[in-house]
Order: C-alpha cells, then sequence, then structure tokens
C-alpha cells in the first residue's frame, strides 16, 4: 500500500515539470509533495539516491525562477518609478517631441520645427485648425538638410488673426527634380503637466495636448525674455 502512494506521489512531482495540460505548482506545492513521497516511501525499497537528488534539483530551478520573477516585477516598478519622476523634473522645461501642433497663445504662435531628409528648393507649409480645415499656407524657399524652424506669424489666409488653440500643420517638400523629400515634424513647448496613462505610459502636458515621454527628443531650459527697457 505504502508503495502505491508513493508512486502516486512521485508520478505528481514528475507531471510538474512535463505537464501537456501547461498547469505549474508552487514551490511550496512541490516541496509538500516530496516531503510525502518521502514519508510513504517503502522502507525496504527507498527511492534511489540518485532519482531524490534530480527531483531536488527540480525544486530548486523552481524556487529559483520563482525569485526571478519576483526580482523581474521589483524592476519593472522601479523602472516605473524613475521614468515617472524623471517626467516630473520635465515640469517647465522646453521640450521637443515628435509631433505636428502649432499651439497659438496670446496672438503669438510656436515654430514650425521640422528636419529634412535632404536640402529642397521648395517646401510649403499647411496649417490646419481641430476640425482639419486649412487656414494657412506658408511658403519657403529653399532649406538645408538636417532641422529647420520657421516662424509662424500667426494669421489665416485671409490675412486675418488665428484665434488662441492648438493647430496642426504638414510640409510639402519637393527637391530640384520635383520629387518628395521625406519630412519628418516636431512640436515644441513648455511643459505644464504629467500624465500617467492606465497603461502606464507617461504623458507631458504642453497646454491641451499630451505626448510621449518616449518621444521626446530634446529638453532645454525655457527662452527668457528680456524685460523691455
Amino acid at each position: 500500500m505504502e508503495t502505491s502512494s508513493a508512486t502516486n506521489v512521485s508520478s505528481a512531482l514528475s507531471n510538474t515539470t512535463g505537464s501537456s495540460s501547461g498547469e505549474v505548482i508552487g514551490k511550496d506545492q512541490f516541496l509538500n509533495l516530496l516531503v510525502a513521497q518521502l514519508t510513504h516511501q517503502d522502507p525496504l525499497s527507498p527511492m534511489e539516491g540518485t532519482e531524490f537528488t534530480a527531483q531536488l534539483a527540480q525544486f530548486t530551478s523552481l524556487e529559483q525562477l520563482v525569485n526571478i520573477n519576483e526580482n523581474l516585477g521589483k524592476l519593472s516598478s522601479l523602472e516605473t518609478s524613475v521614468t515617472q519622476s524623471q517626467a516630473v523634473g520635465m515640469i517647465g522645461k522646453q521640450i521637443l517631441a515628435e509631433g505636428n501642433t502649432i499651439a497659438m497663445s496670446n496672438g503669438v504662435s510656436s515654430n514650425v520645427i521640422f528636419s529634412l531628409e535632404k536640402a529642397t528648393d521648395t517646401a510649403a507649409i499647411s496649417v490646419f485648425d481641430k476640425t482639419g480645415a486649412l487656414v494657412s499656407v506658408v511658403d519657403s524657399n529653399s532649406l538645408e538638410a538636417g532641422q529647420n524652424t520657421i516662424g509662424f506669424a500667426g494669421f489665416d489666409k485671409n490675412g486675418d488673426p488665428l484665434p488662441d488653440g492648438i493647430y496642426t500643420f504638414q510640409v510639402l517638400a519637393l527637391d530640384a527634380e520635383g520629387e518628395d523629400i521625406p519630412v519628418q515634424t516636431f512640436s515644441s513647448g513648455i511643459v505644464s503637466g504629467v500624465n500617467i496613462a492606465e497603461d502606464g505610459t507617461t504623458n507631458l502636458q504642453i497646454g491641451t495636448t499630451e505626448f510621449p515621454l518616449s518621444g521626446v527628443v530634446q529638453i532645454t531650459e525655457p527662452i527668457q525674455e528680456e524685460p523691455a527697457p
């Protein structure tokens, strides 16, 4: 009877590492099964030393995997905390992030910033309001490859000042042969807040617009305007 019990327990121990059902037991359950096997083994036919050593090795491997998972979880939490702390430290800083927005505030517009893969002969910057309607087009002459900054006066197609708000822009750049040049656009502004999304993504807030922290390409101190004499 005891031999049968030992056999059943040994079979259960073997199934913990090779179960086709995908079920995984904890290290405490594993140890309980091992103790039960030793308790119910036949004294006249004890477990072979090699088999016992193999099962102890299985238990050790299981315990190490559990500890690794726990440490990875702690490391992930620490990384999230560090990332959020870095984001909070950006409040009040001027950032450049992947995006294509222009902010109008008190009649003053932020710059249009973009990067060209190569120099261009002509470029047209189209500005759209929050409904997607085209409100202005700015033409530019030849521009160098790399990052370019174009000032936007903040007027619509009729020459009237645009109301405050967030606008988007697109850049059409052509080379001497009239072929399109790849363009990467950016948004800039002063960080006013930090928001943590439900999925853990950290977003920086500029006005009413949010930008993923991962999209930030430059951080600088805001330009201080000289007081009028």
